[in-house]
């Protein structure tokens, strides 16, 4: 039915990580800000094989996908993202995403979500997909609000950053939410080209 648009958004499109992405995505580790956006524990510098690993071990045990973010003018690396965490009886999953820090502000994290989002519900037919998000993250927040996340509660003081506490917020999409918001039969996304915010 969706064809090749399954995994197509307006900016980027997904595709599975290649042996050649996995260590492009684990430089981006390197940069402290990145990481400590990324994980709430430790900063400390990951390596191609770890990522590798966690990809592989995902997909083997079927707990999760993970993809990479390309763009789709040039097909360039910006990012990846993962619905991990699957538990198929209840059928719901936790997003994550890492975007390269020279592609942000321009949409494609947005755009991006979206796409998994659809993957999630049409192609996994999960009923929810939550996340986490650290308070300090404000872009990350703005962002999971436009989507259409909703805010479910906070875990207090859980992230200790530079002598500071921080809260961690907890954010899902339900498959009904998606669906109002994005006026299924999925169809109309695709037709339009722009899913209401």
């Amino acid at each position: 039915m969706l064809g090749n648009e399954l995994l197509q958004g307006k900016l980027v499109y997904l595709t599975r990580p290649t042996p050649e992405d996995i260590p492009v995505i684990a430089g981006w580790s390197q940069d402290t800000e990145y990481y400590r956006m990324l994980r709430r524990g430790l900063s400390y510098p990951e390596t191609p094989e770890s990522y590798s690993e966690w990809f592989a071990e995902m997909v083997n045990q079927q707990s999760g996908f993970p993809f990479s973010i390309r763009r789709n003018d040039d097909q360039r690396l910006i990012g990846w993202l993962a619905l991990r965490e699957i538990f198929w009886q209840a059928r719901h999953c936790t997003f994550a995403i890492g975007l390269d820090r020279a592609e942000r502000g321009h949409g494609y994290g947005t755009d991006a979500t979206r796409v998994a989002l659809r993957y999630a519900f049409l192609e996994l037919n999960l009923n929810r997909v939550g996340l986490d998000v650290m308070e300090h993250n404000e872009a990350g927040i703005r962002a999971y609000h436009k989507v259409g996340f909703v805010d479910e509660g906070r875990l207090r003081a859980l992230v200790y950053r530079d002598g500071v506490y921080y809260d961690m917020l907890n954010m899902s999409m339900l498959r009904s939410d998606w669906e109002r918001l994005y006026n299924q039969p999925a169809i109309s996304y695709l037709a339009d080209g722009a899913a209401p915010v």
